[in-house]
């Protein structure tokens, strides 16, 4: 009997082992689940942590896009925010009020005889008397003159269409030969505009930048002219056409220009971007329009290709392959990088403190051309130098060790970090070309030559909105360097467009060859 009772003790006991070990196997198993899930939730959460840091790095992105206005980018004062705005205004009335200090107030001053409006010599004169008298009512017909006083009144008289018939006769000579005479060069058709309506519809287009349709109502409520926005449209395609020799003759003396201003900016051709392009030296300038905005452009304009002066401009990669030329970089476009990245405040005192030495160096160049001098005195220049590479190297300081990250939003290195390591990379490796105004004092320290023929394409953008083609984009491009070229040599543009419609484009003097 106890054999038999201890062996059911140790059969209840090998039971209870069975029991635990499967109890053990079914937790191992439900740890190993566990564990799996574990690593599992560890690979996601190092994938949502990568995603929240990319996310954040974009936030940051237009974060700073959109802080962006135009005094610390390129962008246009007309699309700045409110609060931009308001900060541009307040600048402007605080830079006026400490003018009203320091100087006068304007206008006339206390004290002072006014003075009016000079009068001309008059084309007519028309006498008024008083009809009957101030005091007692009595007519004045028969009085005396006693005085008189006069003021001039400038007007324009009503303006109507000069209508001049050309007959050309045809004469028989006693040979039997019948010969007409030759018509003169405005008489091209039997009912056509003359020169001066076809000048002033081309100063009304790409001037005035008047739309067609407001161009020909002017015409015709104004002048009593009646044209169709198709005559309009191809009286630019036959200036553009007129002009050939004078783009040609233009690009020639660009090239041979000791300094010149490129620039480019985009304008919209139909529903397509496509890029204007300026090469001026401050008196003649060149627009072209291209689809493309880098090398390719370039090339095609005909005259960078071969240019071995020097080119001012902002530091696009693109005008680093004109390797024949020299290159000089803009100021004002360093300076306004230099602001947008000073708004982190790591990096305020060496964007500030390069700010002030890109001024001092502008400043140096300038009394150094003033006082006659080819380039800034040596002592001077080393010591704006000195200055320049020591606030390059507390740039350096302020940034993580090493180079940046290849791709953005990887984590890393914020948008902050990499736009204050792209500005002092390339500052350190433009050195040269940022301070090539120490060594020639004709080098202006910005490129507004450039920025200001760009201007009335943009005002064109905004009042007569985009082009139909990249004909109509061509020709208004050439006729703005026609007359922009003729008004900085002091020409009337309606002068030189009426000239272009009798005896052909006015050609931009010769000028002494480049030493």
């Amino acid at each position: 009997m106890p054999d038999a009772g201890l062996r059911q003790q140790l059969r209840d006991a090998l039971a209870v082992v069975e029991a635990l070990r499967a109890e053990n196997q079914q937790l191992q198993a439900r740890n190993d689940q566990l564990a799996a899930q574990v690593q599992e939730l560890s690979a996601r959460n190092e994938e949502l942590v990568a995603r929240v840091a990319i996310l954040a790095d974009k936030v940051s992105l237009r974060e700073d896009e959109a802080a962006r206005d135009s005094q610390s980018s390129s962008k246009p004062p007309s699309t700045d925010n409110i609060a931009a705005r308001q900060t541009r205004a307040q600048r402007r009335a605080a830079a006026r009020d400490a003018r009203k200090e320091a100087k006068r107030k304007p206008g006339k001053q206390p004290g002072e005889a006014g003075r009016d409006r000079a009068r001309v010599e008059p084309h007519d004169t028309v006498e008024h008397r008083p009809v009957s008298c101030g005091g007692c009512g009595k007519g004045l017909d028969t009085a005396s003159v006693c005085g008189h006083v006069t003021r001039q009144v400038i007007d324009l008289p009503e303006v109507t269409p000069r209508i001049v018939d050309h007959v050309a006769y045809r004469c028989r000579c006693s040979c039997g030969a019948e010969t007409l005479a030759d018509f003169p060069p405005a008489a091209r058709a039997p009912v056509c505009y003359g020169p001066g309506v076809r000048a002033l519809a081309i100063y009304l287009l790409d001037r005035q930048h008047l739309p067609y349709e407001r161009c020909a109502e002017l015409l015709a409520e104004v002048l009593g002219v009646t044209v169709s926005t198709g005559w309009l449209c191809g009286i630019q395609h036959e200036a553009d056409q007129l002009l050939v020799p004078f783009i040609q003759k233009l690009k020639l003396m660009l090239g041979d220009a000791a300094v010149l201003h490129v620039d480019e900016t985009g304008t919209a051709v139909g529903l397509h971007k496509h890029w204007v392009h300026t090469v001026t030296d401050g008196l003649l300038t060149l627009l072209e329009v291209h689809p493309d905005r880098g090398r390719q452009a370039l090339a095609d304009i005909g005259v960078l290709g071969v240019y071995a002066g020097v080119l001012v401009h902002d530091g696009y990669a693109s005008y680093d392959y004109l390797d024949k030329a020299a290159h000089a970089q803009c100021h004002a476009h360093l300076a306004r990088h230099l602001k947008d990245v000073a708004k982190t405040d790591a990096y305020k005192t060496w964007a500030g403190d390069m700010i002030a030495v890109l001024l001092d160096a502008k400043h140096a160049a300038e009394s150094a051309a003033m006082a006659g001098r080819d380039r800034v005195p040596q002592t001077t220049a080393r010591r704006i130098r000195a200055r320049y590479h020591a606030c390059l190297d507390q740039a350096f300081a302020t940034l993580p060790a090493g180079p940046k990250p290849r791709l953005r939003h990887q984590g890393g290195w914020s948008i902050y970090q990499r736009k204050a390591w792209n500005l002092a990379t390339r500052m350190r490796r433009d050195a040269a070309d940022i301070l090539r105004l120490l060594d020639d004092c004709a080098i202006p320290a910005d490129n507004n030559a450039a920025e200001r023929s760009f201007r009335m394409v943009k005002i064109h953008d905004k009042v007569s909105g985009t082009f139909h083609s990249l004909d109509v984009a061509k020709a208004f491009a050439h006729i703005r360097s026609y007359i922009q070229t003729a008004a900085n040599s002091g020409l009337n543009r309606l002068d030189v467009l009426r000239q272009l419609f009798t005896d052909g484009p006015w050609i931009p003097p010769p000028r002494p060859a480049r030493t």
